[in-house]
């Protein structure tokens, strides 16, 4: 079965030949690396750009890149554009920190990004970090992408604690994409996020209302390290589908199958 996550933070000089090694003994066929966060500074998130570029070229057919953008900061919308048409990144990775999607000041970002096509990560649910940011995480800010088509987009850990907003979320896109005869624009991305006790509830409905067909796999590691909570959370996820009942094709799209298709590997 092929396994590709869809999430994997990096964080200072990482050497790709051990991240490979490291994806062979979990049975990972390729993963999505997110540079360095960077809250304030269009350079410094620049330099993070750069040494995920090397990274992932150092293994193109093992990894890809998302560029990891604060679209309040002052031209970063070109440089995201760069990040896309000539740094080889596959997408963007965006926290709503302390802004809301639908400020009118975002207006000009989300349209240079539907221009461009692009496919977004965006974190949702509760935040571990960035202050009292959390608030500005809930799915439902980002209906206002419904205004941008060419967007699209995953909610990272289902939502959680919002797991049922971000149920209606998808429903509100379903609906519009099926109403405009265009593509539909959201999908949901199953990383943790979801506490154990309520984890088999959240993946089984997600999956019941959106089907696999939506729904991403990834771990949230980080790398440099030995990815053991990618293996362990891949464990955890292969068990929970195998309670759920999902055919090996609907577990393969999941974990692999989706991303690819919002991700798909740069030529």
């Amino acid at each position: 079965m092929r396994i590709v996550d869809c999430h994997v933070h990096v964080t200072g000089v990482v050497d790709a030949k051990a991240v490979v090694q490291a994806m062979d003994r979990n049975g990972l066929a390729r993963m999505m690396v997110l540079s360095e966060t960077e809250r304030v500074s269009l350079g410094k998130t620049r330099r993070n750009l750069l040494a995920t570029k090397k990274l992932f070229e150092a293994a193109p057919d093992r990894m890809s890149g998302l560029a990891w953008v604060n679209p309040t900061i002052p031209g970063m919308a070109g440089l995201a554009e760069e990040a896309i048409t000539d740094l080889g990144f596959a997408g963007l990775k965006i926290i709503p920190d302390h802004w809301y999607a639908w400020e009118e000041r975002l207006e000009p970002f989300w349209e240079r990004m539907n221009q461009l096509k692009a496919h977004i990560l965006f974190h949702t649910g509760i935040l571990y970090g960035y202050d009292d940011g959390s608030r500005f995480c809930q799915p439902l800010w980002l209906e206002k992408l419904l205004h941008y088509p060419n967007i699209h987009f995953a909610m990272a850990h289902v939502s959680w604690p919002w797991c049922e907003e971000c149920l209606a979320v998808m429903g509100r896109f379903g609906s519009a994409a099926q109403a405009s005869g265009t593509a539909w624009q959201s999908y949901i991305d199953l990383t943790p996020g979801t506490p154990n006790h309520i984890r088999k509830a959240a993946v089984g409905n997600a999956v019941d209302f959106a089907k696999p067909e939506r729904i991403l796999w990834g771990s949230d590691s980080t790398i440099p390290g030995d990815l053991k909570y990618q293996k362990e959370y891949l464990d955890i996820y292969l068990k929970l589908f195998d309670e759920l009942g999902l055919t090996g094709k609907q577990q393969e799209r999941i974990l692999s199958g989706t991303t690819e298709e919002l991700f798909p590997p740069r030529k």
